[in-house]
């Protein structure tokens, strides 16, 4: 029997206190800061009920035994004897009247310096915290220069020298790590992706330099980006796209397995994890105390082995792409709002979008898409890249990463940290050191990253996950889920199955001709757009003779240069 995992080492950035955690010395005692002010606090509420409690008792002198000065005489006509008589109006002596103001005194002076420790103790563990996410941020910045600059002088000064370094470098330091593996008897080809991730980054960023080169949407002066490469690539896969209709098929659909019901991000997690039928998300209706509802929408991942699933790699790489207009037309992320729409969800009903990779980058453009549409609150990811989706303003995301899974690192870049983002990555080591023999990807190391991020503690975190549980404290309502696929073209494509097969075998281009989507060829069905390619290479859009035009497309310009 192989020894147990080791708990991930976590790093948690973002949150109302500028932080950034790791399981470190300075990290511990912030924590240990944090929990001696928590006792205090529980001091300062025990100090304020004594207060409240000997307020209380001596408000009146009958709390004493009677231990009260003779009170004034009654008011004539009644008799002197009368004058100790229940309406009579008794007060406190002057010496027990000072010390009952001495003791209240006492208890509001003990409050305050209470208060103020206790203040100290959090502006000292925030400070720590600040000071730890300084630091963090410097280290990955300048890492992430040296490792470009490095990528850059392997390759010649070529963009596509750096790719193919970096690409090598991955691969070479995968090899070792496979070996290593084999060695310590735990053989796996998962090291070849967990072993070099301190490079998947910088990887990420070279091969989106010299792919997105390519996108003809870009302007000449600026530096290619993720999205301009996610574009390119999505203009190869285009063609196999268009042999399906333009709008996704949603439908309603009993699910024949039993789904958990989210109360926090943990169980929300395992509502994305217990999706098993290909191209399904589920919406959960959850009623609170106060009978407003909470929407809760699981979204899956990439299903690359279904070619009729909306979770496709086309749907990837659009979503990639760096105008938040064309990533909400993604057939993934259309197919979400349509199920939405279909569920009924109201303009002012509270939303929870939780989503595993491709599904978390869903989850983001899906909260940009429909601001004003629906009340997104809270957005969950996990093992997505992220680090180029904004979050509307008041939307809060709480972002779950793995070292070494590669995915989230597809972003090239690192999620924001603000006030409404908060990002946790774990790093999972062998039971005997170096790098996982598993692949840290699904959801339940995810899960486990959230766990142990949770025992180490930070404010900006648990004020998220307090803010999920908020939303979804109440009573589960109802459960739908919806099958969202393609709709293949008859004109073109007969299915078996989910199997999508082509009526002509030839290829969707003609060989010799530009393919759809390069640089200067439109995607079918778009306005005239002209080649604005590299001269004397027709395949990649350059001119030939004269300005060419792709084939059935009448005209130029340079609107809607991509399908959306």
């Amino acid at each position: 029997m192989s020894d147990p995992r080791p708990a991930p080492v976590v790093v948690v950035r973002g949150g109302t206190e500028a932080t950034a955690v790791e399981t470190g010395a300075v990290v511990a005692q912030a924590v240990a800061l944090g929990s001696r002010a928590d006792l205090v606090a529980g001091t300062v509420a025990a100090l304020r009920d004594a207060r409240d409690a000997v307020d209380v008792a001596t408000a009146t002198p009958t709390a004493f035994g009677g231990r009260f000065a003779a009170p004034a005489p009654a008011p004539a006509p009644f008799p002197a004897a009368s004058a100790w008589s229940a309406h009579a109006t008794p007060y406190w002596s002057a010496e027990v009247r000072a010390a009952r103001a001495a003791a209240l005194e006492a208890f509001d002076l003990a409050i305050g310096v209470a208060e103020q420790q206790e203040g100290g103790l959090r502006f000292l563990a925030a400070r720590l915290h600040q000071a730890v996410r300084v630091y963090d941020d410097a280290d990955a910045d300048a890492a992430a220069l040296w490792q470009d600059a490095a990528l850059r002088v392997a390759g010649g000064l070529s963009p596509v020298g750096a790719a193919v370094a970096g690409v090598a470098s991955v691969l070479a330091v995968g090899t070792v790590g496979a070996w290593v593996s084999l060695k310590q008897g735990r053989p796996s080809l998962y090291p070849f992706i967990t072993s070099g991730q301190s490079l998947h980054p910088a990887t990420i960023r070279a091969l989106s330099r010299a792919i997105g080169v390519f996108d003809v949407d870009r302007p000449w002066y600026q530096m290619p980006t993720v999205g301009n490469g996610a574009s390119v690539l999505r203009g190869l896969l285009q063609p196999l796209r268009d042999r399906f209709l333009r709008d996704p098929e949603v439908r309603l659909v009993d699910p024949s397995y039993d789904l958990p019901t989210p109360t926090d991000v943990r169980s929300a997690l395992g509502a994305v994890e217990a999706l098993k039928t290909d191209s399904t998300l589920s919406i959960q209706k959850i009623v609170k105390d106060d009978g407003t509802p909470t929407w809760v929408v699981a979204i899956p991942g990439t299903q690359p082995f279904n070619l009729r699933s909306v979770f496709n790699m086309t749907s990837n790489y659009q979503l990639m792409d760096d105008d938040p207009a064309v990533r909400a037309q993604a057939d993934s992320a259309r197919a979400v709002q349509e199920a939405m729409r279909q569920a009924g969800i109201a303009p002012d009903d509270d939303v929870v979008l939780v989503g595993h990779s491709q599904g978390g980058i869903i989850a983001s453009t899906v909260a940009a898409a429909t601001v004003g549409t629906y009340a997104v609150r809270h957005v969950v990811t996990a093992g997505s890249p992220i680090g180029g989706h904004d979050l509307p303003p008041g939307v809060k995301g709480t972002h779950l990463e793995t070292q070494g899974e590669g995915i989230s690192d597809t972003d090239g870049a690192e999620n924001r940290a603000t006030a409404d983002q908060v990002t946790v990555t774990g790093a999972f080591v062998a039971p005997g050191g170096g790098p996982t023999a598993e692949w840290p990807h699904s959801v339940p190391f995810h899960q486990e990253v959230l766990d142990a991020a949770v025992e180490v503690g930070d404010r900006g975190l648990e004020e998220h996950l307090t803010d999920v549980e908020r939303l979804l404290d109440g009573v589960a309502d109802e459960l739908l889920v919806y099958e969202a696929r393609l709709v293949p073209d008859p004109d073109t494509t007969f299915c078996v199955g989910d199997v999508a097969v082509p009526r002509s075998l030839t290829p969707p281009w003609a060989p010799g001709t530009p393919f759809p989507g390069a640089p200067g060829v439109p995607f079918p069905g778009t306005p005239g757009t002209t080649s604005r390619g590299v001269p004397g290479l027709p395949w990649l859009g350059g001119p030939t003779e004269g300005d060419v035009t792709a084939p059935g497309v009448e005209g130029g310009g340079e609107d809607g240069a991509r399908s959306l």
